[in-house]
């Protein structure tokens, strides 16, 4: 009887250990992009906190807002009693991370690289950290199929650059190793400020002049926040004399798909950028 009354506890014990086992992880993702593969990959069930870049796309939710995924707040992510929080190394402040990890979360930090092989890996590093490895390989397969598809780059490729207007310093344009020039080359077009400097800088008149874009690149919410094609060109009397400011030529391209390196929905903004850069 003492026996049996033994194994019946083992049996409870352990079922209560796969029980807990088998419970989803509870996620904050910091990151548009790494929100969109959280997404993509069906686990978007487990979130229970974002960042304000991903709002967008979980909206329907109603999920807790943990602020700027660089200016997380550790007071907020820990209310939401998270296992992951899942992010790039766009996030942070560091102070704030390491509060985090020695509270026991789980911080994982991708690749925020803007070229198609880190969003392949990112994916891979999501599908391994919650048990969907398979999903993963799929959604990489889909992405890939997409990319192949895309028509062939405009030749040759006109020029173009690619602007932040939101920014606290004045007008940015994107230069050598930035999302902005990964985003021009893959779409079909070239970047003349990636052969003059790297990242982000504040340009001159006569320097902005001088790159003689035929396609000005920028955001969606960037171009919202200064009234459009009109209110951009209009405080920017220098972009406004470049060739595509004459034609107005502006794309306006979904903030969302940048935030962190790719998101695994940029297959349908290059192909409007090629068919742009082809003139369709």
């Amino acid at each position: 009887m003492k026996r049996v009354m033994q194994r019946c506890v083992w049996l409870l014990l352990l079922g209560s250990a796969w029980s807990m086992a088998a419970e989803p992880l509870r996620v904050v993702t910091a990151g548009a992009s790494v929100t969109a593969i959280v997404q993509e990959l069906g686990l978007a069930e487990q979130v229970v906190g974002i960042d304000s870049t991903s709002v967008p796309l979980l909206e329907e939710r109603g999920l807790p807002n943990v602020g700027y995924q660089r200016q997380l707040s550790a007071e907020g992510v820990l209310s939401l009693k998270p296992d992951v929080l899942l992010g790039t190394e766009e996030m942070g402040p560091p102070p704030v991370l390491a509060q985090l990890r020695e509270a026991g979360v789980d911080v994982v930090v991708l690749s925020a690289s803007p070229i198609l092989d880190t969003l392949y890996s990112n994916i891979a590093a999501v599908g391994e950290r919650f048990a969907h490895g398979a999903q993963a390989a799929d959604l990489t397969q889909r992405i890939q199929a997409d990319i192949a598809a895309l028509p062939a780059p405009a030749e040759p490729a006109p020029p173009a650059i690619f602007v932040l207007t939101h920014s606290a310093n004045g007008m940015l344009v994107a230069g050598e190793g930035t999302v902005g020039d990964s985003l021009i080359r893959l779409g079909g077009m070239s970047n003349p400020a990636a052969d003059s400097f790297a990242q982000y800088r504040v340009l001159s008149a006569e320097s902005l002049l001088s790159l003689a874009p035929q396609w000005i690149l920028t955001t969606e919410k960037g171009l919202d926040m200064v009234g459009g094609v009109d209110g951009l060109l209009s405080q920017q009397p220098a972009l406004a004399a470049t060739p595509a400011g004459l034609a107005k030529q502006v794309v306006a391209i979904d903030d969302s798909l940048l935030v962190g390196g790719f998101s695994p929905q940029i297959a349908p903004a290059l192909r409007e950028l090629r068919e742009t850069a082809a003139g369709q």
